[in-house]
């Protein structure tokens, strides 16, 4: 009997122990899901050969969280599934989108109010987030103070799989994505173009007439193996493009804050430097030319204007522009330069400006506007949105090559479309979301490849379930 009574007692002592540490843990996850139709790329066949007009678009997610705090420091992590159609992977992504290990300690004796440090996998990204936006594996440093703060932070690429990879810089890095162990032995990896990443901020809130001040600077190191490098001062043209290291740099100055009541703006401007290697001119080679490595200096800026009328649907109005300069020698968007300098701007990660169609920075611009409202907030339900977008894109050059393969670089001419969306968005429970999206591209078909002069167009329905 007492023996009984015993393991009754450890039972309960047990249930108990764990139900209390499992109190101490957050977890959850969620399911994404979207479905729709958009214009078939140009050349899309079928399995039987025939063209495809319209294809199919289909990706579905499914991931889990948790998150515990000990004392000073905190564990957040995230895992998901991914399939995607047109497959990404043959058999989908199984990634780990997240895992830190954070601390928060008390830094009064300093004179700051906050220390936090960070380390694992977690997004990085500078201060206009149209540089770099992007998941790495790294550490971070930040410290408050009563009216500023200090944020630094080292990362790399080099173990991001491939498919959850934006960063694409030069030649090599599209050859290597593009690559399969077995036609590309020399130059496969499952994983992102490696590089070494650095960044530091400095952000002064409400500076002068309640406007923030923040100074940011990134540094990229370009990783890849000399091997796979084309040799600096080589004579032989390489028609493929070759290619060598992209190491590059950027300082970014913001300003943003109120201009009056519910009108706020923010403003930045991002110098880049670096370098890249180049096929020019070399009176001391035997062909007249060689690859040389070619100094960058680029630039970017842009304004984002939001204006906020609450007592009318609650509705939001935007207008904003972005300008990056290009290259007027350059042959291609990626290592394209052939003079003694590099003048378009190179970002690290990719950026998406619009739904259907959207152009990077480098040798382009934008002029967006959108109008968004809550249309039953007037009888106290705020459970549906509708937004409405424009984006028009130019080339800065009026001509040349850009990021997207569609626009002609052999056809002058500075505009080449705009791209219009319209979202739904629904959501009846805090844990429960759908966007219905719709968005058409009306390209100038001027300036647009064969086969890209018609509307594109893309309709999709996403639905997002927490738990």
């Amino acid at each position: 009997m007492k023996s009984i009574t015993m393991k009754r007692l450890a039972f309960l002592l047990i249930a108990l122990l764990i139900t209390v540490s499992l109190s101490a843990w957050d977890v959850g996850g969620y399911l994404d899901n979207t479905t729709g139709l958009a214009k078939a790329p140009v050349g899309a066949v079928g399995r039987n050969g025939t063209p495809i007009v319209v294809l199919p678009v289909q990706s579905a997610t499914i991931a889990a969280w948790l998150y515990h705090s000990f004392g000073l420091w905190s564990l957040d992590a995230q895992g998901s599934y991914t399939y995607d159609y047109p497959p990404v992977t043959k058999w989908g992504l199984l990634d780990l989108d997240r895992l830190v290990l954070g601390g928060a300690f008390p830094a009064e004796a300093g004179g700051a109010r906050s220390l936090g440090f960070q380390i694992g996998r977690m997004q990085f990204s500078d201060s206009t987030g149209y540089v770099l936006d992007h998941s790495l594996d790294g550490l971070k440093l930040n410290i408050g103070w009563t009216a500023s703060s200090f944020s630094a932070g080292v990362a790399t690429s080099a173990v991001i799989q491939k498919p959850s990879s934006t960063i694409v810089m030069s030649n090599l890095d599209v050859e290597a994505l593009g690559a399969n162990p077995e036609d590309d032995p020399e130059i496969y990896s499952p994983f992102a173009p490696p590089k070494l990443i650095a960044t530091a901020e400095f952000q002064a809130r409400s500076l002068v007439a309640g406007q923030d001040l923040t100074l940011g600077a990134v540094v990229q190191e370009d990783l890849r193996p000399e091997a796979q490098l084309t040799p600096e001062f080589e004579t032989a043209f390489d028609p493929t493009g070759g290619g060598g290291v992209m190491d590059t740099q950027y300082l970014s100055l913001m300003l943003s804050g109120g201009i009056t009541q519910g009108f706020f703006h923010r403003t930045y401007y991002t110098l880049n430097t670096g370098r890249t290697l180049t096929y020019r001119s070399d009176a001391d080679s035997i062909t007249g030319s060689s690859y040389q490595y070619t100094p960058i200096f680029g630039h970017l800026a842009g304004l984002e204007l939001s204006y906020f009328l609450p007592q009318v649907l609650n509705s939001r109005i935007r207008l904003g522009g972005q300008f990056s300069t290009g290259d007027a020698d350059s042959n291609d968007y990626y290592d394209g330069n052939t003079n003694e300098l590099a003048t378009s701007f190179v970002p690290i990660s990719a950026s998406s400006y619009s739904d259907v169609f959207t152009l990077q920075p480098g040798n382009s611009g934008h002029v967006a506007v959108s109008y968004s409202l809550r249309p039953l907030s007037g009888i106290g339900l705020d459970i549906l949105q509708t937004e409405l977008s424009s984006v028009s894109y130019f080339r800065s050059m009026g001509g040349g090559p850009v990021s997207e393969g569609a626009v002609d670089a052999t056809e002058d001419g500075a505009y080449i479309g705009t791209d219009i969306d319209l979202k739904i968005v629904a959501q009846p429970f805090s844990d429960l979301r759908f966007v219905l999206a719709g968005g058409l591209f009306l390209p100038n078909a001027a300036v647009m490849t064969t086969g890209n002069k018609k509307v594109d167009y893309q309709f999709t329905l996403q639905g997002v379930l927490r738990f």
